[in-house]
């Protein structure tokens, strides 16, 4: 992915060097980031480094959340679609057994049909 340029602010020249210190929010268990104690000098080339990737990962995360919206929604379509079909094989399951009795009771006359010309053809001789 190519980085993102970070919208544009209203310039307002930087200071040369920020300072970095207050009090800390870290649990007592000892600092997470080592680097960062109080009166470290950050340049502002690091400081604006690290806004560039934070813009870079914010717009990437935009874009994967819409990725997934998206999929979310196709896979809601797709199961309305799998709902429906299985719905329509339901009925052509109904119309296939009742064609399936038709034919079963078709065959059944002509068997009859056939035994009574049969008997009939018996008859004349």
């Amino acid at each position: 992915m190519a980085p993102v340029t970070p919208p544009l602010m209203p310039f307002m020249p930087p200071p040369s060097v920020y300072k970095v210190g207050g009090p800390s929010t870290v649990a007592d268990e000892g600092p997470s980031f080592p680097l960062p104690t109080p009166g470290f000098l950050i340049p502002p080339s690091m400081i604006e480094d690290l806004s560039t990737c934070m813009s870079n990962l914010e717009y990437g995360h935009g874009q994967l959340v819409k990725k997934v919206i998206q999929a979310i929604g196709r896979l809601e379509q797709i199961s309305v679609q799998i709902e429906q079909g299985q719905q329509a094989m339901t009925q052509s399951d109904e119309v296939i057994g009742g064609l399936t009795q038709q034919v079963l009771c078709a065959l059944n006359v002509n068997e009859r049909l056939c035994r009574f010309c049969e008997a009939m053809i018996w008859l004349r001789t």
